[in-house]
C-alpha cells in the first residue's frame, strides 16, 4: 500500500513515499481504509529522532486517521466493514501509523462517527482522535468549571482553537488567547478570543495586575519560559496544564515550596501515555466530543488540506509556526 514514512531522522525532507504491506488486524483491533490522516506536533518530535526506525523498515508517523472499517480482528463487536469511524494510531497502543492508505487501531480507540445527534464528516473528523479530544482532555485535566477565566497558548492552533470552543460550551467566562507572531492578532480566528496578546508581551497577559488580576487555568504547548510566566499569571488555585514542548526548551524551574505558599498547581498532559494506561478515559471524551460535532456545537477549523504525498510541506509548514487552524493529508483518492 502507499504511505509516506522515512528510514533516518532528520528535517521534514527525511519523508517520503513508500510501498508497505497492509497491516493484518489481530485480536481486537480494526483496519481502517484511511480517508483523510491530520498532522500533529507529536509527528514532527517522532520524524526528528524520537523514535528511531528498525533496520531498514521505514517508520510511518500519523496519529489520527478517519475513514471507513475495512476489516475487524477476532473479538471485534459493534462495527461493521463499511462503517465510517475515527481512529487514534498511536504506536504505543500497538496501531500503526496514519500516514498511509490502511491503518490498524485497538477497537477501543475507534470512533464510530454515526451519532445519534448526526454524523460526524470524515474531514473534520480526521480531527477527532487527537486535536479534539485532547482539547477535551486538556479542560478535563484542568478542572475547569463554568465562571473561570482560561488563557491558551498557540491559541489559533488546530488544538488551541478547538479547545477555546469547548471552554465556551463549558461555561468558561473569559477566554484569552496567546499568539506568537503580529499576523496572527489579525486574523478571523482572533474572533474566539475575549482577549488575545502576543506571547512574548509577558506584561499583557501574565503579571499579577493583567488580566483582571489573573486567570484561573492556563493550558501550555509551549514550555520553558511560557510556563514560569504562566505560573505567575495564575490566581490562587489557579492550574497549567503544559502539554508540548515544540521548541524543545530547557526544563522550567518550577518550585514546589512555591507553588504550596501560592496554592497553584502545574499539571502534565501526555495523550500517548492516557491512551496505554487509560484507554476508556480517552474513548469517552473522544464520544463526547463527537456528540458535540455531529450537533454542530462544535466546529473545527480545518486549515489546509494537502495530498499525502505533500507529507514533507505540511511538516515545513507546521514547523513554521505560520499555520491555522487543522492541517489535514488527504489520502483517499
Amino acid at each position: 500500500m502507499r504511505a509516506v514514512g522515512f528510514r533516518t531522522p532528520g528535517g521534514p525532507e527525511v519523508l517520503q513515499v513508500v510501498d508497505v504491506p497492509v497491516p493484518v488486524p489481530g485480536p481486537g483491533q480494526v483496519l481502517v481504509e484511511v480517508a483523510y490522516a491530520g498532522v500533529n506536533f507529536a509527528e514532527i518530535y517522532r520524524r526528528r529522532g524520537w523514535a528511531a526506525p528498525a533496520g531498514d523498515a521505514a517508520v510511518v508517523p500519523g496519529l489520527e486517521v478517519s475513514g471507513h472499517v475495512a476489516a475487524c480482528g477476532e473479538g471485534v463487536d459493534g462495527l461493521a466493514v463499511g462503517d465510517p469511524v475515527a481512529a487514534l494510531t498511536h504506536e504505543q497502543t500497538g496501531a500503526s501509523g496514519g500516514y498511509a492508505q490502511y491503518a490498524v487501531a485497538p477497537q477501543e480507540l475507534v470512533y464510530p462517527l454515526r451519532t445519534e445527534r448526526g454524523e460526524v464528516d470524515l474531514l473534520t473528523a480526521a480531527a477527532l482522535p487527537c486535536t479534539v479530544t485532547t482539547a477535551y482532555g486538556l479542560l478535563a485535566a484542568g478542572r475547569l468549571t463554568a465562571g473561570e477565566d482560561v488563557l491558551i497558548h498557540a491559541a489559533l492552533g488546530s488544538v488551541g482553537s478547538t479547545t477555546a470552543g469547548i471552554a465556551r460550551l463549558l461555561g468558561a467566562r473569559r477566554v484569552l488567547g496567546t499568539v506568537g507572531s503580529p499576523a496572527k492578532l489579525a486574523r478571523a480566528e482572533a474572533a474566539l478570543y475575549d482577549e488575545l496578546y502576543l506571547r512574548d508581551d509577558v506584561r499583557g497577559w501574565a503579571e499579577p495586575s493583567a488580566p483582571e488580576h489573573g486567570v484561573d487555568l492556563v493550558l501550555d504547548s509551549v514550555s520553558g519560559p511560557t510556563t514560569t510566566a504562566s505560573i505567575g499569571a495564575l490566581r490562587a488555585l489557579g492550574r497549567v496544564v503544559v502539554y508540548g514542548n515544540p521548541g524543545n526548551h530547557a526544563d522550567a524551574p518550577v518550585s514546589t515550596h512555591a507553588l504550596w505558599l501560592s496554592s497553584k498547581a502545574v499539571i502534565g498532559y501526555n495523550m500517548g501515555e492516557i491512551a496505554v494506561q487509560a484507554p476508556r478515559v480517552l474513548r469517552d471524551q473522544a464520544l463526547r466530543a463527537a456528540e458535540l460535532m455531529a450537533s454542530r456545537r462544535l466546529a473545527v477549523d480545518v486549515g489546509e488540506i494537502m495530498p499525502l504525498e505533500c507529507a514533507r510541506e505540511a511538516h515545513r509548514l507546521l514547523e513554521s509556526g505560520t499555520s491555522v487552524g487543522k492541517l489535514v493529508l488527504r489520502v483517499a483518492d
